[in-house]
This record gives C-alpha cells, structure tokens and sequence, in this order.
C-alpha cells in the first residue's frame, strides 16, 4: 500500500500507478486502515477501467484531478484545500461524482452542520456548530468547481444541482465607509508597502485575492486608455476595470520593477541591501500577509469596534459606497464591482436609503415647531430685507 500521511492534512493520502498512469489525491479519512481501504477500492475501478469514464469518477479521484490542473494554483491554496478535504469526508470519498444530485447534498449539508468542533485542546473545551458560511464554503463552493470542471472540461454527464436551494441564509455585512480620518487611521498601521494596494482596492473595489493579477493580465502601455483583467474571480468569470491614469502611471512604474525583480505581482516591498553599492531587494507581497495586516489595521485603528470593518473586505464596501454616492447610478457601481447579478448591488443601495432615512427623522426632530421670535431674530430679517 501507497497511503501516506500529509503534514499539512489530517487526512491520509493515496499514490499509485496503473496501467502507466497516476492516481494520487485525499482519501478523506484519518485512519490508515481505512485510508488503505480506499485505495483498494480505487485500484480495483482503476484496474477495471472504471476511472476512464469521468462520469463513473469518484469524488475523491475528481477532487485530487481538479486540484492538480487548477487548485493548486488558486490564491490561499491550502485553506482551500482543508475545506476540500471536509466535503469529501461529508459526501464519501467513493462517491461517484454521477450520484451526487441536490437530495444527497442536502443530506450532506445537513449532516455538515452538525459537526461540533472546539477551538481548544483542552478537555472541558467548549464545543461549537459550524456557522452557514462556514457549511456553504466547505460543501458547496468546494464542489461546485469541481463538477464544473467534470462536466465542461472532462466530458461527464452529472445530475443538475440547484446550489442556491442548497445554500444556506448568511447573514449579509453590512456595508460600511470610511469617513474622516478612517483611511488615515488604517494606513498608519501597516507599512507603507502597503500604502499603494490600499489605495488602489478603496478606489477600485477589488476583493483582496483579485489583487494579486499576474502581470500578464495588467495593460498599462496607454496611460489614457489602461486596464486590468481580474480572473479565478467568485461567479468564475473575468472582469476588465478601466484604470484612471494617475493609477495607470503607478501601476506601470510598478510593473516595470516588479519584472525587472522576476516578480509576478506589481505589489512588493524593498528591502536594503546590507552590501554598500547593491540595489535592495524586492520581495513580492503575498495574499496572506495582506490580510493579516488589514485584520490588524481594522482592529488597532479602531474600525472593528466602531464601524464592524473587520479585513480587507471594508475597501471593497468603501469603493461601492462611494461610486454609488457620487454617480447614483446603479448599474455603474455594478460594473465596477463586477456583480452578475444587480441584486447584489442593492446592498448598497439599501445602505445609502438607511441614511436618508436618518436624515428625515433628523429633519422631523428639529423642524416640527416655527421658530421663536426673539428680538435678536427680527433684527436679523429686518436687515435681510434692506
């Protein structure tokens, strides 16, 4: 037998060869008696050619192919990979992905959220139930792409899933701005390498994973007319933004030393060299760094606890606000966001008439009596009429 143990996985993992091709991905299970029985199984289909027809694929061999043609290679890959691994062992890692419909999944979902779990290693540790996000993320956008992928680029016939009668209610954030000296607030505290990515996702709206675009995907050779593609986007589409040009200049002197430094992002930091006469160093930024230094930012500024800015997500918020205050149009801000469907939209639109409604009962609060004349105030009119 072939299962190992990942260090990075409490699940055991499978590596054979049949036949001169390779089969390796999660067995979904933590005990080796019962991961050497999945790979028994898998040998067996293997041997039989069972796996050779993408609609008979059991859900852990399509897991472990779509990771190696596209997951691997995704923003904040070993989180995902976690969340993987807890579907599969839900569903049942010899599932065929053609038995998978939107009953099992409902029994799947359901048997998810009952998972207790502790966020301590101590014995009279409080046990806690997933929340709906976290059961939506785990068994729904961990398996939606991967029967896509089955489907459109592996030729199998799957069952139609309704994912949204399957997904849970979420409690929606609400939306939030910065006002004053908020943004202020943040950037003194992080670094300046972070000064620049700020700026541009409060402007831009991005979410913090469709920061990190290759350069490939970045046209700044006209300042007038630049723009930047975002891909492995959540609906799974791509999404060109318009670059203003003062945020094309930068973004193109930025480019520019990131592929001088072999760098794949135009986000980076410099650091000096010790060696008198070298240049410094330039070391690219990364997803997760990012977002620990937004969470702290949030949280030391001050903006957590009054405003609930919890992340980098606040930018994207402040972007949408702030596009919808200044165009009123709707479907601006939707393009800018790159929201399929305008219902998302309307979040924010709903922010913006929660503020006109306190502006109204202000009005209603101050203004229900006439004035009072006083002496003072007649004075002022007889002057106002000359």
């Amino acid at each position: 037998m072939s299962v190992y143990k990942s260090q990075n996985s409490r699940f055991w993992q499978y590596d054979f060869q049949q036949k001169g091709r390779r089969f390796h991905g999660s067995t979904g299970v933590e005990s080796k008696r019962a991961a050497e029985q999945v790979e028994r199984d898998l040998r067996q289909q293997a041997a039989l050619g069972l796996l050779d027809n993408a609609s008979l694929m059991t859900l852990d061999l399509a897991a472990g192919r779509w990771w190696e043609e596209k997951g691997k290679g995704l923003k904040d890959s070993a989180r995902l990979l976690g969340r993987i691994e807890r579907m599969i062992a839900v569903v049942g890692a010899n599932t065929p992905i053609n038995a998978i419909t939107t009953k099992s999944m409902t029994t799947a979902i359901q048997k998810r959220r009952g998972q207790a779990f502790t966020k301590s290693k101590a014995k009279d540790a409080k046990l806690y139930l997933p929340s709906d996000s976290t059961v939506n993320r785990d068994m729904i956008d961990s398996l939606r792409p991967i029967l896509n992928r089955a489907r459109k680029a592996w030729g199998a016939t799957l069952p139609e899933i309704d994912w949204e009668e399957l997904r849970l209610s979420e409690p929606k954030a609400k939306p939030t701005e910065f006002a004053g000296d908020d943004l202020s607030s943040v950037l003194a505290q992080v670094k300046p390498h972070w000064h620049d990515m700020i700026h541009f996702a409060t402007r831009y709206g991005c979410r913090l994973s469709e920061l990190f675009f290759p350069l490939a995907d970045l046209d700044v050779a006209d300042h007038e007319n630049a723009r930047v593609r975002l891909r492995e986007r959540k609906g799974g589409d791509d999404h060109i933004i318009p670059l203003l040009p003062e945020d094309a200049a930068m973004l193109a002197a930025r480019k520019g030393r990131a592929q001088a430094a072999d760098i794949d992002t135009v986000w980076f930091r410099e650091v000096p060299s010790k060696a008198r006469g070298k240049p410094a160093k330039v070391l690219a930024l990364k997803y997760n760094g990012a977002a620990i230094a937004m969470r702290r930012a949030m949280t030391r500024s001050g903006l957590r606890e009054a405003k609930g800015m919890k992340g980098a997500h606040a930018m994207r918020h402040h972007s949408a606000m702030q596009i919808l205050r200044g165009t009123e149009n709707l479907r601006l801000a939707q393009a800018l966001l790159g929201h399929a469907d305008i219902k998302s939209t309307m979040v924010y639109a709903h922010a913006l008439e929660s503020d006109v409604k306190k502006g109204l009962a202000k009005l209603s609060r101050n203004s229900p009596e006439a004035p009072e004349v006083t002496p003072e105030n007649t004075v002022q009119d007889q002057r106002a009429k000359g």
